[in-house]
């Protein structure tokens, strides 16, 4: 397992604001940042997975229903 600092952003289309709505920090140790995300949407409906990096770290989106986007930044400790 691996510790990272967790970024979590979550933006709300209705507010027409491109800044996130709320945002937290946390410190998780996770075998793989993916499983994590995919886990905290596992009863949503409908979920799509964006995975991509930012200077080395992964960062995964969860686009959910209504517009809904929730982005998370993984740092590792």
């Amino acid at each position: 397992m691996k510790t990272y600092e967790v970024i979590k952003e979550e933006y709300v289309p209705c507010t027409g604001d491109l800044q996130p709505e709320r945002r937290e920090i946390l410190e998780l140790k996770l075998e793989s940042p993916a499983m994590y995300v995919q886990d905290q949407y596992r009863n949503e409906r409908s979920v799509e997975f964006l995975s991509t990096e930012y200077d080395g770290s992964p960062v995964i989106e969860a686009h959910l229903e209504g517009g809904r986007k929730h982005r998370y930044i993984f740092s590792e400790v």
